[in-house]
């Protein structure tokens, strides 16, 4: 009888630290899968690592107890990967079975089980680890058929609601404005300050347009070159930035400066152009917003806008949850209809026995009923019987485990 089952440890429970020491280097994943797998006892196995997570999912046949398979867990991880990957404290582990790990696994594909609800980048990675574990030979037809559902579910949820419309991060608020004005302007990309508000922003504009040129404005020159380095822009003092004539399409400015850089009277020399102020105290006075060809967007705009997101998303995720459960029931349908195959033989064989005994019984000795149409009328008549108990037994089979239906089979045989 098969179940889904989910162990390992994430964000929840455990620290980013642990989460890290638990995973298999990447190089070793394809040759200790099988291994892992063979260890646990399972039919199929995927594993998913992320920066949050590193969580093992099978398909597992037998008598299940999840802690039992989370102790092989710890037992086998450290053999198979020679002591590089560990479990934290059982405590701060995950062990979920049945409806619970199906209900797990499909809120990790949407982005509901996400620090950041809605992440863009998740669903690539389940399908990755799903890919690998394929590859591997460790996942199968029955973990196919619980990921095809989860793909499902963070399809739908990505379509349907607007969660992954609906940034709440300033830096997910600020690549939208940013990559707007870059695709519209192809002039260079200023980028005031070398600390890490400064090192992301270079970052950001080098995900948006690679070949963007990046110019780093900074203080110090030691540091503002090392930034321009790895971004592969070029350094220049902050003191040039008034002289500049670069046309730049953009100026993020992310300086810790006691009073602003950029005035109404540079703004007007820089315009046009979108002044992105990530700087705390603000690097941007506020009147430049009010300078023709400039678009100023600061902390406070993007935090107002992060609000709203936030107020829209918490009915987006109400709706997202309602997905999840839709879907959920769909892999019971289909999880049990296989399962149920051989209990509906059963039952159909037992009611048909019935059934012919009975209309046996009345017709005895009667000569206007031929043969070939009681046979019609008891197949009839036993197909109608078993709908309703094979009902009943999806609901109770998902609901509580799939061990009902092994009883019912053998009362059934009896």
């Amino acid at each position: 009888m098969r179940r889904y089952v989910v162990i390992g440890c994430n964000q929840a429970d455990a620290g980013p630290e642990e989460v890290g020491r638990a995973q298999i280097p990447a190089e070793a994943v394809a040759e200790v899968l099988p291994g892992l797998k063979a260890d646990l006892g399972a039919q199929e196995l995927v594993y998913l690592a992320t920066c949050h997570r590193t969580e093992f999912y099978l398909a597992y046949d037998g008598p299940l107890c999840p802690g039992r398979l989370l102790l092989a867990l710890a037992s086998a991880l450290p053999r198979r990967t020679g002591g590089k990957a560990s479990l934290p404290a059982l405590e701060k582990c995950l062990a979920e079975h049945e409806q619970n790990a199906s209900r797990h696994l499909f809120r990790v594909a949407a982005a509901l089980n996400s620090l950041m609800p809605g992440d863009n980048q998740i669903l690539g990675q389940v399908k990755e680890a799903f890919r690998v574990a394929s590859d591997a030979g460790a996942a199968g037809p029955h973990l196919s058929a619980l990921f095809t559902q989860a793909f499902r579910a963070a399809k739908r949820v990505r379509t349907e609601t607007g969660l992954s419309r609906h940034p709440v991060s300033l830096l997910s608020l600020a690549e939208r404005r940013l990559g707007k004005r870059m695709a519209a302007a192809g002039g260079p990309v200023a980028v005031v300050g070398a600390g890490s508000m400064a090192a992301l922003a270079v970052e950001l504009v080098r995900k948006l347009d690679p070949a963007r040129a990046i110019v780093v404005f900074n203080r110090g020159r030691e540091r503002g070159e090392a930034l321009a380095t790895r971004g592969g822009g070029a350094y220049r003092p902050l003191d040039a930035l008034a002289a500049a004539d670069d046309r730049f399409a953009a100026v993020i400015t992310a300086a810790s400066l006691p009073a602003p850089l950029i005035g109404p009277e540079l703004a007007a020399r820089l315009a046009p152009a979108l002044l992105l102020d990530l700087g705390m105290p603000p690097n941007v006075a506020p009147g430049c917003g009010g300078v023709a060809g400039i678009e100023h967007v600061d902390q406070v705009a993007l935090r107002l806008e992060a609000e709203s997101n936030r107020t829209a998303r918490h009915a987006e995720i109400a709706q997202a949850e309602a997905i999840v459960e839709e879907q959920l029931r769909e892999l019971a349908y289909e999880v049990m209809e296989v399962e149920l195959s051989p209990v509906a033989r059963h039952l159909v064989a037992a009611f048909r026995e019935l059934a012919r005994s009975e209309m046996t019984r009345m017709v005895d000795g009667r000569q206007d009923v031929p043969p070939e149409r009681l046979d019609e009328a008891v197949d009839r008549l036993s197909q109608r019987l078993v709908r309703v108990p094979l009902r009943g037994l999806r609901e109770v089979a998902w609901q509580h485990s799939p061990d009902v239906l092994n009883t019912f089979l053998t009362a059934v045989e009896k």
